[in-house]
């Protein structure tokens, strides 16, 4: 459960990295859907080397790294919503 925690911790503020780095661009949906490619990408390539190597019980595994990345989304969207205004 901790390993999918911080996973899905890490996936979240990269996600806030590259929409910050974006956002002092003229170029920022190639920028934040390169920057999600990548990310994705990545965090897959993790899930399988962890999920390979440890011993992890894989439903709490996914479902912890699932939950804490959507919390991450949908508060990076309130965050970018309040900024616009």
């Amino acid at each position: 459960m901790g390993l999918g925690a911080l996973l899905g911790l890490c996936y979240t503020f990269a996600n806030v990295l590259v929409v910050r780095i974006a956002r002092n661009t003229s170029k920022f949906v190639p920028i934040v859907l390169g920057g999600m490619v990548l990310r994705m990408f990545a965090a897959l390539t993790a899930l399988m080397i962890i999920i390979q190597l440890f011993p992890v019980v894989l439903p709490v595994f996914a479902g912890t790294f699932l939950f804490i990345v959507l919390i991450g989304i949908f508060a990076e969207i309130a965050w970018l919503i309040r900024q616009e205004n």
